[in-house]
Formats: C-alpha cells, structure tokens, sequence
C-alpha cells in the first residue's frame, strides 16, 4: 500500500523534494554559506531528473503535501506527528529523533530550562546533503545498481521519517554501505526541519490529530525495529565506510542521539588518529567536532589524547586561518570542549592567538546562547587566563544583555566568574532588571541559579528582586528540584533575606516528597542555621532520614556542615543517628582537612553529646600530626571542643599545638585567642613563655577590636593561670574596662573583676567604682546568685581601705540571696561564706543558709577550701553563728581535713 502511494504521488514527492531542498539550503545557509550554491543547484532538478515545479505552483503543492505526506512536526509536550494518513506518532521522538539537534547542557549550566526551546547548533544539516550526491561509481556493477536501486530511490523520496523507518524496517536485507549512511542521513535530516535557525521554535507547529492505542503501538514497534536494523548495519559495514560516510554517519548518529555502536566509534577512533581530520573541507571539520562532541555527551570520551590533540590542531588552525565565521567557531570549540571534558588544553596559547587573530568584535554578532556556549566551551577548555577575550566577551554580553534569556545569562555570569573578570555592579543591576523580565517564563531552576550566581560574584541582590524571586518561586513550588532548593536557600543565607513563614512552609512540604543529595542536605539546613529559621519536627525527622539513608555517600565536607548546622540550630539529634556520623566520621578521618575536624568536633561540642574514647584519641593523634595545615582558628576551635568534651589533650597534642598556635596568633581574631586562654586556664596547663608573649602582643596591638567577653574571659584565664599581664597592658585593660563598661554584662563583670584582682597591679578606684554600679544595675534588673558570689569574692579581695563594696552588695541582695541560696554550688557557698565573713557583713540567716550547704557536701572540698571555710567560721562572731553550733561544725571540718591529708598520704605511698 505504500509503494502504490509513492507510486501515485510521485510528482508531488518531487514538487515537495524540491520545496524541502530549499528549507536545507535556508538551514545550513547561518551555518555553512559555502554549501549554499551546490544546495540551490540541487534544487533546481528533481531527485528523477525532472525540472522543478515553477515558483508559482509550489503553494499548491505545498497544500496538498499537508495532506498527504506532511514530515513529522515536534509538538510542545514532546510528541511527533506525521501528516501520512492523519496519524501521529508518539515513538518517533523517543525511539529515532530523541534530541532533536539540541545540544546537551552542561549540568551546572545549561540544565535550568530558560526559554521555551534548546539551544540547537545544526552544524550537520549541510553535511547531510554532500550524502545525497555522487553515491555510486562506475566501478559499481549494474547487477548491484538494480538490486539497490530501489531501496536507494524509497529512501530519497521517503516524504518523512516514519517513511525511512518503513523501508528499513521491511528492507533491510538489501542494504548496502551507501543505503545504511543515506538511511541515516535522511532520518537526520528529518529530524532537524522543526527550526531553520538558532531563533526558530524547533518544536514545530500545533497539534493535528489524534490516533489510537493500537495505531501509536505499531508505529512505535515500526521505529524501533528500524533503529535496531540501522544499528546492525552500521555495525555489520563498519569496515567498508567511506571517509565521507564515516563523518555523515557520526553527524547522523549526534543529530538523532543514538548512542554509537561501538565498532563505529572504534573506526571514528582510528580514522582520527590516522589523520582523517586533515584531509577535510571546513564544513565537514565542523561536522566532526560537533559531533564528536555530541558523542562525548552521550557516550563518553571515546578519543585518545593523540586524537584530541590532532582536532585541536586542525580547528585552532582554522580559526586562525580566518576560515570559519564566528558562528562555526562557537560550534567547533563547544565539541572540542565536551570531548575534553574538565581537562585543561594543552595548547592555551595557540587558542588565544587564533581567536585574537579572528577578531574579538566578531562575538558582538553572536546570537545570545551562541556567546554563552562560546564562553562555557573555553571555560571547560581551561582557556580563563586571556584578560583581552573575557573583556571582549564581557563587552558582547553587555551589547546584547536585552535579547538574553535567563538561562544563557547564567551561563555567563559563571564564565565571567571562571574568568575572573569583574563584572561591574551597574551591569549585574541591569541583570537584575533583565531577570525581572524573563522570570515569569522561567523555570525555578533558572531563577534559582541567576540569584546563586550574584552570590557568587558578592553582588547584594536588591530587596525587591529577593522578594519578587521569593514569591514567583513560592507560586512555582512543585517544579522545584532539590539541588535549586539547596541553592536558592544558601544563597538567601548569604544575602540575609529570611523567607515568610509561608514559603518555607511549602517548601519544608515540598522536601519531604524530594531525593536530595548529601550536598544539597547539608546546604539546606546551613542556611537555616546561618538565618536561625525555626525547624519543626516535621522536617528535622524528614532530614534525619535522608541523611541516614545518604550517609555512606557523604564526604566530609558535607558531614561538618550538617553537624555545624545540627548545633547551632540546637536540634536534639537521635542517639542512634549521631552514632552513625561519628562512625563514619572515624572510617574516613584521614581524608578529613583541618577544617573538616575542627568544624566537626566544634559541632559535637555544641550539640552536648560527646564522641565514644576511640574517636577523640584519633582526632587528637590526627591533629597533632598536621597541626601545621591547621589555622589559627581551627587550632583554637580544636583545644576549645576538647576541653568541652571533657577530653585532656595528650602532651603530643598539646606541644605541637603550642608550637605551631604561637607562630600563627597574629592572624587570629580575639576571640580564637581568649578561647585559647580559658581553655589553657581549664585543664590547668601553664603555657609556654613564648606563646603568652605572642598572645599579649597581639592584644596590646589590636585591643580596640576585642569584645567585652573576649577581655572579660583573657583576663579570667590569666588569673586562673597565675600568669602576670605585662604593667602596660594591665594598664590598657583597664582603660578599656572603663571606657566599655556600658557594654559589660553581669557576667563579664564578674569575671573581669576577679581577673584584675588576681593580678599585682592594683586597680584603679574609677575602674572599681564603674564596675561595681554596674554590677548592681544587671542585678536590680535580674538576680543572679552564682554571679553575685563572683562580685562579692573580687571586691573582699581589694577592700582593704575606702568603701566596703561588698558589704553593701551583701546587704542589699539579702532577700534575693535568701530566696536563690538553695541554687549555689559546694564551691559557690564556701566562696560566699569566706567573703562575707572577710568583709564582716555575714548575716545569721545567711551564714546558717551557706553553713547547712558546706555541711551536706562538706566531702567534695579539697584541703586548702577546707582551711579556708576554717578559718572563715573561727572568725565569725558568735551572734552571727545563732544556733550553729560552731564547736561541732568545726571538728567535722579538721576531721575532714584530716582525712584529706591521710588520703594524700596514702596515696603518695601507693
């Protein structure tokens, strides 16, 4: 039935040859111009050798092709229709035209959807048509003419692609080389006449017709069965092609986007390697980057560096030879850098003097996606160094920012950052106003990428683009992927912008359905880390999971920053879970970097909940080992941790820490070094010389920069230490105690006073006085017993003459002191006790109160406190003691000191 149609239709098919002859030359016309001339010859003769229809009766025949053998047209939702009897063909677009000459994006830059339709570079169209001419030589026997000759001839005038696959599904068996190229050709021809241009709408026209299950069924066995006879074809004729066939049949196979059988990518290969590239016209050089880069996509780098090398050589010797147009070059270079992947060129120099030579103006005459595939093709080749091409590049992007989509935009947004090309903020502001623009066509993944890319380039986003990308992706919210939602929150993080409660609503409901990444895991709860958005359990459950489940495929970086996030969100992790990082933690400890323990172990310390012994042994060998990679703020995060879980650090550690902290404190920030110095004062290790000398350097010459706490915990940590602050700095310290006791809290208050009393220099009145009206306005505002005990001790220290300070602390509090005594440690109360009774203020109802709780924990004391509450309690008046009887008390006090000194005494024997 078919053959009769073709029979019938015949001057039709020619009329509609030749109209279609005209579309190629008209597609390959932006590409190659010199294939121009030979196409419009071809046209102007029927494939039969009949003359071509007059211009007049093409419309004619145009309408009745719509009939009856209009080609295949791409539809919007991705289906293919052919005219041929009113039947649409789903499969045609799965099983032969799967790509439709669209180039594959690279993931981190072409995979968010800008624009309604691919960037498609048909660099193969005129290609295809040198198939078409000249396929037999005389040589050919005309035995071999009349058995071919027919499949030759149902091919050529095949009026679509379902057509081709009809013929080489039934007819197979007399395929020869030059039919399984043309079948090829012919099905990638048909495959790129949905667009004539980079601008045009390559998915065709509207929809026609409908067909039913059991028509869509055969049609889609039909192409299937033709792709795997073509495949076997190509397969069984490996050997015979042509050096011609061999580049139609590599266009064909990238146009279609069929994987290659691997016995034509071996004579590819070899072909390559034996020089087949240099004995190529331009167009077909062009052909064969293109499309070896389009197998590289699809197939994988299949080329040895030897062939690599020789394309590279014959196309940069091409665009220095001023043989190409810019647009070819663009396609040359995007093949070239898909076949060499993340590997940098090894002919950098002679790149950039070709496209010097070239001309860089010519890249203003770029279409927009063509500059952006030009700038992600030097990009992969590692060509980022030429400051003269990123500012022509910079410059074409400028000229035609009016015209880009949001896609190609962000794609040069990151090849500028690649290039380290600066772009200005007036530039990135008038992006602001083009993404505006394009955003309510967009995709969130686009829309996500461009505010991740200003991240990038620290440009502050305005506020109202926040807010409008916030709300047009809330109003998208089930398009957005996991990796767009990681980025799009980090890149919130980073600019400040706390999303409302609705839109994390959804999203926090639109992750819970999602199969996020290890990555975009961490990135996610960071940013609700760094902006303090509340988690509800809902969602920490949801992030749980995903973690446990993703945890063997997790490096390192994204272990920290989840436990970094876990922490500083105050999230109680279960049990088992924390288990199961620090497991993998300890499995992959030796590809951990500084940073990654430091984070690690800071995080662990934030959360309260402390690694098993074997964990923190290896941490503390692995840190002292590489101590020198360490930075000043990952050795003070390091020791901090420790002394936080309740870790004494091994005298390795400690040794290489000294060494290694005293050379680097000039580039720590103060905090890192008053952490230092607590941390020292709490596992009672008495620094080095040199490195409290560095210390004190580096805070006599930046002390401006440090907080109150910092001072306030640098001066607790000297005193606990017993170390003696240089005269000058003691002197600084307390001008700036002085100058900043606005600021202290009642905290920092106390230990600052404690910290001036423990040093010889004796504190100024103005200082005392400052501190002490201070103290008294944090406690008129809030009581707070364990601090008021710290203020009391450092004023009976200093209260030899003048003003008894703490008398009048002692006896305004005492209603509040009464209320709250319960609430003191063992410590705290024979603290309290010594001072009141030092500075002769201890009332009876406080003095049974602090008695009754030394008495109940009178065994955690050591020695020298026991001597001191002595002491204190011979000297208290005896009205003061009331009804304590003092003779009993202090007999339970020597025999506690006696049995201290025995089991000293016992101990020193052992």
């Amino acid at each position: 039935q078919h053959t009769r149609v073709l029979t019938q239709n015949r001057v039709v098919r020619s009329e509609t040859q030749v109209a279609r002859g005209s579309t190629t030359v008209t597609m390959a016309a932006s590409v190659v111009p010199a294939m121009a001339t030979r196409s419009a010859a071809a046209a102007s003769t029927s494939s039969r050798g009949r003359p071509a229809v007059p211009l007049e009766r093409r419309g004619a025949s145009r309408n009745k092709r719509t009939q009856l053998c209009q080609p295949h047209l791409q539809l919007q939702d991705g289906e293919v229709v052919t005219g041929r009897k009113g039947v649409r063909c789903f499969a045609m677009r799965r099983q032969v035209t799967s790509t439709i000459g669209a180039i594959e994006w690279d993931d981190q830059v072409g995979g968010h959807g800008g624009s309604d339709h691919p960037a498609t570079l048909l660099a193969a169209v005129g290609v295809f048509d040198l198939e078409e001419n000249d396929r037999y030589t005389d040589t050919e026997t005309e035995q071999r003419r009349q058995k071919t000759g027919v499949v030759h001839r149902m091919i050529t005038e095949a009026p679509d692609a379902l057509a081709v696959c009809h013929v080489a599904s039934k007819h197979y068996q007399s395929f020869d080389v030059a039919a399984t190229t043309r079948a090829v050709a012919w099905l990638a021809k048909f495959s790129s006449t949905g667009a004539t241009s980079l601008d045009d709408n390559p998915r065709g026209f509207a929809h026609l017709v409908s067909s039913s299950a059991e028509e869509e069924e055969s049609l889609s066995a039909i192409a299937g069965d033709a792709v795997s006879r073509l495949r076997t074809l190509v397969t069984r004729h490996a050997g015979d092609f042509s050096s011609r066939d061999l580049i139609v049949l590599l266009a064909g196979f990238a146009q279609l986007g069929w994987d290659l059988v691997p016995e034509l990518a071996s004579r590819i290969r070899s072909s390559v390697e034996r020089g087949l590239l240099s004995e190529l016209a331009p167009q077909e050089l062009v052909c064969a980057a293109w499309a070896l880069g389009r197998a590289a996509a699809t197939n994988g780098n299949f080329l040895s560096k030897k062939a690599l090398g020789s394309l590279e050589s014959c196309v940069v010797g091409l665009i220095a030879g001023g043989q190409l147009e810019a647009s070819q070059v663009v396609q040359v270079a995007w093949g070239v850098g898909q076949i060499a992947g993340r590997r940098a060129s090894r002919r950098e120099h002679e790149w950039y003097a070709a496209m010097a030579s070239h001309g860089h103006g010519a890249l203003r005459n770029l279409r927009p996606r063509e500059q952006a595939t030009l700038a992600l093709a030097l990009t992969r080749l590692g060509l980022c160094s030429d400051r003269s091409l990123g500012l022509a590049l910079l410059s074409a992007f400028e000229h035609q920012l009016r015209t880009y989509d949001l896609v190609s935009m962000n794609t040069m947004l990151k090849c500028f950052h690649l290039m380290r090309v600066k772009v200005s903020g007036d530039l990135l502001q008038r992006c602001e106003v083009r993404c505006l623009q394009c955003m309510s066509k967009c995709t969130t993944s686009a829309i996500s990428d461009f505010v991740y890319r200003c991240v990038k380039m620290r440009h502050d986003v305005s506020v109202h683009t926040r807010v409008y990308v916030e709300n047009t992706v809330n109003s998208k919210i089930n398009e957005l992927g996991p990796k767009d939602m990681a980025l799009l929150m980090w890149s919130f993080a980073k600019l400040g912008h706390r999303p409302k409660k609705t839109f994390l609503k959804r999203l926090e409901q639109r992750f819970e359905v999602l199969e996020v990444k290890p990555q975009s895991l961490s990135l996610l709860i960071w940013a609700y880390a760094k902006l303090r958005l509340p988690v509800n359990r809902r969602f920490a459950e949801a992030h749980y999971y995903m973690v446990w489940r993703d945890l063997g495929a997790m490096n390192m970086q994204c272990l920290a920053n989840i436990l970094f996030a876990y922490g500083r969100l105050g999230l109680d992790i279960p049990k088992d879970l924390f288990s199961e990082l620090m497991g993998h933690f300890r499995a992959n400890l030796g590809e951990c970097n500084s940073q990654n323990i430091a984070n690690i172990m800071v995080s662990c310390a934030r959360l309260g909940r402390r690694p098993d012994a074997e964990v923190l042994s290896l941490v503390d060998r692995s840190c002292a080992a590489k101590m020198a990679k360490f930075s000043s703020q990952g050795m003070s995060n390091i020791l901090w941790s420790f002394v936080k879980l309740d870790h004494q650090p091994s005298d390795e550690f400690l040794e290489s820490f000294q060494r290694h902290f005293g050379d680097s404190v000039r580039r720590a920030s103060p905090q890192n070094v008053a952490n230092v110095v607590w941390s020292f004062a709490q596992i009672r290790h008495a620094p080095r010389d040199h490195v409290m000398r560095s210390i004190f350097a580096k805070v006599e010459a930046s002390l401006d920069t440090f907080s109150e706490q910092d001072v306030a915990t640098l001066l607790w940590g000297c005193g606990k230490l017993k170390y003696r602050i240089p005269q000058q700095l003691s002197r600084k310290l307390q001008g700036f105690c002085l100058r900043r006791q606005r600021h202290f809290s009642l905290h920092d208050v106390s230990l600052s006073l404690w910290g001036l009393t423990q040093q010889r220099e004796e504190i100024r009145p103005e200082v005392l006085q400052a501190m002490f009206e201070r103290s008294m306005k944090h406690l008129d505002a809030s009581f707070h017993a364990e601090a008021f005990v710290h203020v009391v001790w450092s004023l009976s220290v200093r209260s030899a003459s003048g003003l008894n300070r703490g008398a009048v602390l002692a006896e305004r509090y005492e209603a509040e002191l009464l209320d709250s005594v319960d609430t003191l440690s063992g410590y705290d109360a024979s603290k309290l006790l010594c001072s009141l009774s030092f500075l002769g203020c201890n009332s009876p109802d406080v003095c049974r109160a602090l008695v009754a709780i030394v008495e109940a924990r009178i065994r955690s004391y050591d020695v020298q406190q026991l001597q001191s509450i002595l002491n204190a309690v011979e000297a208290l008046d005896a009205d003061v003691l009331g009804d304590v009887g003092s003779f009993e008390f202090n007999g339970k006090l020597a025999a506690a000191i006696a049995a201290r000194y025995a089991e000293e005494e016992a101990s020193r024997s052992a």
